[in-house]
Formats: structure tokens, C-alpha cells, sequence
């Protein structure tokens, strides 16, 4: 049975040494992977090279994965770059917080006290920020620009050499494919389908070397490149590794949340009819990580792995919708604003006994536990209110090349992991909001 529905099943884990190995089997990358490699960690882009690298003359890709890396690294490069800028942003929003919301409160006047420990916690705020920005800078300088000579492309130069794949023969060939892709994508045959309507107005297609390319098809072009490079009488395994997380290249089901099994059984159904490879199989760059790991000499670090992991969808959005870099942007003011507008609105709906009586809970808060209180401020002030991986990669790094000792910088990450203390306040405000209202 399993022969006549070969498609239907995924390589068993303990065979995956054995194709790692094998002399006849090719790894063969995605567009994205690539790419993946600007919003990478240091370490994870050296340990990816190192099992490239391991694995030398059992690499290709197809003429279109490199076309489309080509095409797309500025852009990339670029977004990257962005990431800084929004940083900036941000801690210019954290020093307005101190130059607008709380100077709107008045506190000098009606609460003395709070006021001077206000003032104190902006200055160590501003030195921190000021040592915070040194770190910033040095890893700014240390990403490409669009106009730096680009170290990343080199490897990739190097690696690569004559191990890409042939063009298209024509622009019959594509027009062609196109039509077929056409049909395909109606019938929801993979891959592509999940990419029709991609782009728009110039964004949809592309020239190169003479020839129209429609980009909805890219996946497509790739997908017919790597079977025919699959007929070769040397290749028995084929091994795909894509960041690619879209269901038509993936079979996912849903079972206590959605999981993934493995590749489409009409992908690999086509690639088995077409070929005459014995072996399919499909690897996210962080699955690929974690078995080069386990399959080769080669040392690759768990803080790799898990930066491959976390940045997929990252590298995913931005092929598709290049600007979309920093998707998680840090908002590190909404909350805190939200806060001090309703605390200031609340005197029109609650008595100056009780709107006093909540100034007199916060400064309680102040001189009782000060640690609580620049816990509560650091919340509000914290330019990482996400759970963006690649930004706690980021301020790790920072942190680590500035003066701020380790100790904050755990309590630095205490506090992005946890907003229980602003949560409480607003909860106590509410409730006395409401208590108000009711009398």
C-alpha cells in the first residue's frame, strides 16, 4: 500500500542519518532562507554556513531561488536597517513621557514627594537610554547597508559556485508554465496557489535577462526547476529547506492548536511521479539546524535554533510585503498614556476626596516599595511590550556591550515578559472609577 501512495507518507526519523549521509542526496534551498541570513544573529548565520559548508557538494538551488535573492537583498538590507530607526523612536517616546504626561499631572504642586522621586527615576532612565544607544550604534554599524560591501553574499557566493541551476530555456517556457500555473491555482494543486494575487501594479511581475516573469508563479518556476533537476541519474533524495510556513507547501491540521506534519502529499506525489528520486523530505531552517546538528561534525549552538525559529515569520512577511520588517512594533506608551489619561479623567466623575485618595495609593506605592513603582514606570517606559524573539535577541546584545550589569538586565527581561503590576493599577482604577460612579 505504501508504495502506491507514496505521497502519503514522511520519512521515519531514524532513516534522516542515513539521508544526511548518502552521496545521492541534495539539499535545496528556498529564496527566503537566504535571506533569512540579514535577520539573523551572528552566531546562527556562522553555524548555518558551517553545515552548508559540511555539506559542500550536496548543495544547489534552482535558478530562480537565486533570481529572486538577487532581486531582493537590498530590500531586505534595507528593512533591517529600519529596526534601528524604530528603536530610536522609541526611546524618544520614552523620554517624552517624562516631558509630557508628567508634567501634565503637576505633581511638583499636589504631590511633592512623588514629584522629586519622578525626577530621580528621569535621570537614571536618561543615563541608561544614553548607554543604551552606545550598544545600539555599534550593532547598527555592524549590519550591511545597501551601499556596504556585503560579507553576506560573499559565503554565499562562495558556496554556491556552480552549484545553481539552469535558467529558463525560454519565454515560451514561462508563458507556458504560466497557463498550466493558471489552472493549478483554481484547482488548488501546490505550490503557489496561497501566492495568487500576489503583489500589485508593477509589484506583480518583473524582467530579467529578456525574460517576463509573473511573481504570483515564482513558487511554480522553482517547484518545476527542482524536479527536473531531481531527474538526474546521481540524485535518490531530495531535501527542501523553506521558511515558507503556508499551507501549500505544508499539510497542518488542527489537533489542540495547528500542527504540522510534513510536506503536501500532492507535492510530493508530483515530485515521485516525475522523477525517480526514493526520498522527499522538507526542513524549516531551524528543523535543518537542529538535524545538521545531529547528523554531522559540525558544533551548532540551541540559541541558533532558536533565532532560526523565531525569525521565520518575519523573513516570510517580508519577501511578501518587503516593509513589513518590525511587524511587533514596540508601543512602549499606549498603555501608560491610556493610564494617566483616565486618571486625569477620573476627577470629573469621581469626587476630589477619592481622586485624591488614588494619588495617596500611588504615592504609598512610592515611598513604601520603590522597586514596585519603577517596576510599574519601566512597564509603561519598556520599548520591548513584545514577543518578538529577534527584538529580546537584540537588546541582548545591547545589553551586553553596555555598562548596564546583568542583574538589570534580568529584571529588564522580567519585566517585557510580565505586565501583572500595570494590569493591578488599572484594575484598582477602575474599580474606583466605578465606585464613583455608582455613589
Amino acid at each position: 500500500m505504501k508504495e502506491v501512495f507514496k505521497g502519503f507518507y514522511n520519512i521515519e526519523e531514524s532513516l534522516l542519518e542515513e539521508l544526511w549521509k548518502d552521496e545521492k542526496t541534495i539539499f535545496v534551498f528556498d529564496t527566503n532562507v537566504l535571506l533569512n541570513l540579514y535577520g539573523y544573529a551572528k552566531q546562527t548565520r556562522d553555524d548555518f554556513f558551517s553545515i552548508l559548508e559540511a555539506l559542500n557538494e550536496k548543495l544547489w538551488i534552482p535558478y530562480h531561488v537565486g533570481l529572486e535573492y538577487q532581486r531582493r537583498r537590498l530590500s531586505i538590507i534595507r528593512n533591517e536597517k529600519i529596526l534601528f530607526n524604530d528603536i530610536e523612536d522609541n526611546l524618544n517616546k520614552i523620554q517624552k513621557v517624562f516631558k509630557g504626561d508628567f508634567e501634565k499631572l503637576a505633581l511638583k504642586r499636589r504631590f511633592p514627594k512623588l514629584f522629586e522621586n519622578t525626577e530621580k527615576l528621569e535621570k537614571e532612565i536618561n543615563k541608561s537610554i544614553s548607554n543604551y544607544r552606545k550598544s545600539v550604534q555599534h550593532w547598527d554599524s555592524e549590519q550591511p547597508c545597501v551601499r556596504s560591501h556585503d560579507e553576506i553574499r560573499d559565503r554565499l557566493n562562495g558556496i554556491f559556485n556552480r552549484k545553481v541551476g539552469e535558467p529558463p530555456k525560454d519565454q515560451k517556457w514561462l508563458d507556458d508554465l504560466y497557463k498550466i500555473g493558471e489552472d493549478r491555482f483554481k484547482k488548488k494543486i501546490p505550490p503557489g496557489f496561497k501566492d495568487d494575487g500576489k503583489g500589485s501594479g508593477d509589484d506583480t511581475h518583473f524582467y530579467n535577462d529578456g525574460l517576463y516573469y509573473e511573481r504570483k508563479y515564482g513558487d511554480l518556476i522553482l517547484w518545476k526547476q527542482l524536479i527536473e533537476r531531481a531527474k538526474s541519474e546521481n540524485i535518490e533524495n531530495v531535501i527542501f529547506v523553506t521558511d515558507d510556513a503556508k499551507e501549500d507547501w505544508w499539510y497542518k491540521i488542527n489537533s489542540n492548536g495547528k500542527k504540522t506534519i510534513g510536506p503536501l502529499a500532492e507535492l510530493q506525489s508530483e515530485i515521485y511521479r516525475e522523477s525517480n528520486i526514493k526520498v522527499f523530505h522538507m526542513y524549516s531552517t531551524s528543523m535543518f539546524l537542529e538535524d545538521g546538528k545531529s547528523n554531522l561534525a559540525v558544533n551548532i549552538s540551541e540559541s541558533s535554533i532558536e533565532d532560526a525559529s523565531a525569525s521565520t515569520p518575519h523573513v516570510i512577511e517580508s519577501i511578501n510585503e518587503p516593509r513589513e520588517v518590525v511587524r511587533h512594533h514596540a508601543n512602549i506608551s499606549e498603555r501608560f498614556r491610556d493610564l494617566i489619561d483616565r486618571l486625569n479623567n477620573t476627577a470629573s466623575v469621581v469626587d476630589n476626596d477619592r481622586y485624591s485618595e488614588l494619588f495617596e495609593r500611588v504615592n504609598t506605592i512610592t515611598s513604601t516599595n520603590n522597586d514596585r513603582y519603577r517596576e510599574l514606570l519601566d512597564h509603561a517606559t519598556n520599548i520591548a511590550s513584545v514577543d518578538n524573539r529577534k527584538y529580546q535577541d537584540l537588546i541582548e546584545r545591547a545589553y551586553n556591550n553596555s555598562s548596564i550589569d546583568n542583574a538589570r538586565y534580568r529584571d529588564l527581561v522580567e519585566r517585557i515578559n510580565s505586565t501583572e503590576e500595570i494590569n493591578k493599577l488599572l484594575e484598582q482604577h477602575y474599580l474606583l472609577r466605578n465606585k464613583g460612579k455608582d455613589n
